[in-house]
C-alpha cells in the first residue's frame, strides 16, 4: 500500500510538471518553426554571404556552408554535387565538413535547444548550449584554417529557401509541434515519474554501489553516471531526467552538465552510426563517407574530452 501511495504522489507531482514544461517546450517550438520557415536562416545566409565570399575558399564550400544554417542535409548535398562534378576536392570536401559544424549545430539550436532544452533545464540548459556552440565553432574554425590553406575562390550564387504564406506556415508549424508533442510529452511524463519513483524507493542507491568503482575516480556524484548511461538510450529522455535531478537537488547545475557531456563521449560512436554515417556514404560513398565522419567524431571527442575535465576543475 506505501509503494502504490508512493507512486500516486510521483505521478502527480510529475503530471503537474509535465503540464507546465510542456506549454512552455510546445509553445517555443511552435513560435521557432514559424520564424524558420518565413526564412529566418536563410537571410542569415544571404549576410553571411558577402562576408564569406571574400574568402579565399572554394566557392561550393561557401554555398555548403550557409545552407547548412537552414539544413545541414541540403548543405552536404551540395557537397556531394560538387565533388560529383569535380567543383570541390576531397581535401576541400573534408576541411568544408568540419566549417559546417557550426551552422549545422546552430539550426539545431532553434529546432530542440531552445525550445526544449532550455525550458527543462533553465540556465544550466543556457551552459550547456554555449559549450556545444563552443565544440561546433572550434571545430568550425579548424575547418576554415584548413580550408584556407588548401582551397580557390570563385563566385557562386547563395542558396535560396521557398518561403511559405502564412497560412501555410501556420499549418505546417502547427502539424510539426504536435508531431513533436506525441513523443516529448510521454517521454516527460514516464521519465519524471520514474526517476521521481526510483529516488524515492532507494533505488539509485543500488546503482551507486554499482558504478562507484568509475565514479569515484573523478569524485563525482553516482547520479551523474546513471544520467550519462540514459543519455547513451535516450537525449530527449536524459534531458528529462537531468530537470527532474535538478528540480529534486539530486545534482547540481556543473554535476548535470558533466553527466550530459559525459554521456555526449559514450554515445559519440553509436550516435555518429546511426545518424551520420547513413548519410555521408550515400552522399560520398563508403570510404569518403567514413573518413569525413570519423575524422568529426574523433575532434568532437577530443574537445568534449577537454571540456569535461575542465569542468572538474572548476
Amino acid at each position: 500500500m506505501y509503494y502504490i501511495m508512493l507512486l500516486f504522489e510521483c505521478v502527480k507531482t510529475s503530471l503537474y510538471y509535465t503540464i507546465k514544461i510542456s506549454i512552455v517546450v510546445l509553445l517555443t517550438m511552435f513560435i521557432v518553426n514559424y520564424i524558420m520557415n518565413i526564412g529566418a536562416m536563410n537571410k542569415l545566409s544571404e549576410y553571411l554571404f558577402s562576408f564569406l565570399k571574400k574568402l579565399n575558399i572554394n566557392s561550393i564550400s561557401i554555398s555548403s556552408i550557409l545552407a547548412c544554417f537552414f539544413s545541414p542535409t541540403v548543405g552536404y548535398s551540395i557537397l556531394a554535387e560538387g565533388l560529383k562534378e569535380n567543383k570541390i576536392t576531397e581535401k576541400e570536401l573534408i576541411g568544408t565538413s568540419l566549417a559546417n559544424s557550426f551552422p549545422s549545430v546552430l539550426s539545431h539550436i532553434f529546432t530542440f535547444f531552445i525550445p526544449v532544452v532550455i525550458p527543462i533545464l533553465g540556465w544550466t540548459g543556457v551552459l550547456f548550449i554555449l559549450i556545444r556552440l563552443g565544440v561546433a565553432f572550434t571545430k568550425t574554425i579548424i575547418g576554415f584554417l584548413y580550408l584556407f590553406s588548401i582551397s580557390k575562390n570563385d563566385f557562386y550564387e547563395v542558396p535560396k529557401i521557398n518561403k511559405l504564406n502564412k497560412k501555410e506556415n501556420l499549418k505546417k508549424s502547427l502539424t510539426k509541434t504536435l508531431k513533436f508533442s506525441k513523443r516529448f510529452i510521454p517521454t516527460m511524463f514516464f521519465m519524471m515519474t520514474l526517476v521521481l519513483y526510483l529516488y524515492k524507493v532507494g533505488f539509485f542507491n543500488y546503482i551507486e554501489k554499482l558504478i562507484q568503482p568509475i565514479i569515484s575516480v573523478l569524485n563525482l556524484n553516482p547520479n551523474v553516471g546513471i544520467l550519462a548511461l540514459t543519455e547513451v538510450l535516450n537525449v530527449q529522455a536524459a534531458i528529462v531526467m537531468a530537470g527532474g535531478f535538478l528540480n529534486e537537488n539530486i545534482l547540481s547545475s556543473k554535476e548535470v552538465l558533466i553527466g550530459l557531456i559525459i554521456g555526449n563521449v559514450l554515445t559519440f560512436s553509436t550516435r555518429y552510426v546511426k545518424h551520420s554515417l547513413p548519410l555521408h556514404v550515400s552522399l560520398f560513398g563508403a570510404k569518403l563517407g567514413t573518413k569525413i565522419v570519423m575524422i568529426n567524431a574523433i575532434i568532437t571527442l577530443i574537445l568534449d574530452i577537454f571540456i569535461i575535465f575542465g569542468l572538474l576543475l572548476v
